[in-house]
């Protein structure tokens, strides 16, 4: 199949990440970490911090596990071993949103051992209501004091509408390309997808918007489409290695769309730019359809919303091992979508990866469906 050439770039830009942020800070700017795709990132850009999303691939956890428990998801035990092991030196600050009891754990241990990078706690709320929203804008008033003295800079409104304006821009032009993916033949396979979504997750937003202008003048002209299949969905929090989805769509399926932190939900709201900048940007984030205090109809409905677009013909639960709030969520997720008569696959994974297994279950599925 020829590849489209900015679709290869993004995937350069992905495999390059740790060398991009270091050019970063070497021009003398700050690199923050950002653990969840439900920090404020608007915040760090608006201080001219570039944000990187943390990615937490580790195969075995041996530092990891004189600090964390055996139990604690495979996520963040693999990130905390990744940072012991330097892997993220360039980093001058992490953010983590206290979402879940392992979060939480990690920052209070990593503030015992170590102070560089300096972690930052953003307390994100448990439900969302009106009063929810409010506090959540005052804990981002608080982020960005706190970036200002950290980067030594003021953060004005101005600053903050830019870059809101920005970020707005790659959420829209994110979801035009996610739009394509509906026709009978999608011009994009589902590991390309991830592969621009997390390019974007570190790489700087303006450079990413300029190839994403040039991806979706050029997708439609590929000579080649990938290779068609049973149209499935993929849903889960972070999947930050492409080839947990290359196992899927090697297996006869091809991945149309998806519920994932690090796909659709990423960008498939704005911020409303009519609102004032910090309760605009809370409104946005805390109404992320997600187990981290959401209301499980909002899922429901996004899954609903997401099968019914794409055109999906299977769902597939992707859960990273020990994932406690993906964990209670498919519960009840995975019997609404049985009731819709949608059919559904659940795997749990994690490193080293276990390929063979996992293709075996997606073939029976996708055979399934056929």
């Amino acid at each position: 199949m020829k590849e489209s050439v900015t679709v290869e770039k993004f995937r350069e830009l992905f495999k390059t990440r740790d060398s991009v942020a270091a050019e970063w800070k070497k021009a003398g700017n700050k690199v923050v970490g950002c653990v969840s795709t439900y920090t404020p990132e608007e915040i760090i850009y608006a201080a001219e911090a570039l944000p990187v999303e943390v990615m937490c691939r580790a195969e075995t956890f041996s530092k990891a596990d004189a600090y964390l428990p055996s139990f604690a998801c495979s996520f963040m035990r693999g990130f905390l071993e990744v940072l012991l092991e330097e892997r993220y030196g360039y980093l001058d600050l992490l953010t983590l949103p206290s979402l879940c009891d392992s979060s939480r754990g990690f920052y209070g241990i990593w503030k015992q051992i170590s102070d560089k990078p300096y972690a930052y706690l953003l307390h994100y709320p448990t439900n969302r209501s009106e009063e929810a929203s409010e506090y959540f804008a005052e804990e981002i008033e608080r982020f960005k004091n706190f970036m200002e003295d950290f980067v030594g800079k003021n953060v004005s409104e101005k600053d903050l509408r830019n870059a809101i304006d920005v970020y707005n821009e790659n959420r829209r032009l994110l979801k035009k390309l996610y739009w394509l993916r509906r026709k009978e033949s999608p011009p994009i396979s589902g590991v390309e997808a991830l592969e621009v979504v997390l390019s974007s997750m570190t790489t700087p937003k303006n450079l990413h918007n300029q190839l994403l202008e040039r991806l979706l003048r050029e997708i439609t002209e590929r000579e080649d489409y990938p290779e068609g299949g049973v149209r499935l969905l993929v849903s889960g929090h972070i999947v930050d290695d492409p080839d947990v989805l290359k196992v899927i769509e090697d297996s006869g399926g091809i991945i149309v769309s998806d519920d994932l932190d690090s796909g659709s939900r990423y960008f498939w709201n704005l911020v409303d730019s009519e609102a004032k900048p910090i309760e605009g940007i809370s409104r946005r984030y805390i109404r992320i359809p997600s187990p981290y205090g959401s209301p499980i109809k909002d899922r429901i409905n996004y899954l609903k919303l997401m099968v019914k677009a794409f055109h999906v013909e299977g769902i597939i639960f992707l859960t990273r091992k020990f994932c406690e709030p993906y964990l209670f969520d498919y519960v009840t997720l995975g019997q609404a979508v049985k009731e819709e008569g949608i059919p559904s696959l659940y795997l749990e994974y994690e490193y080293p990866l276990a390929r063979g297994a996992l293709k075996t279950r997606v073939e029976a599925f996708v055979e399934m469906l056929r």
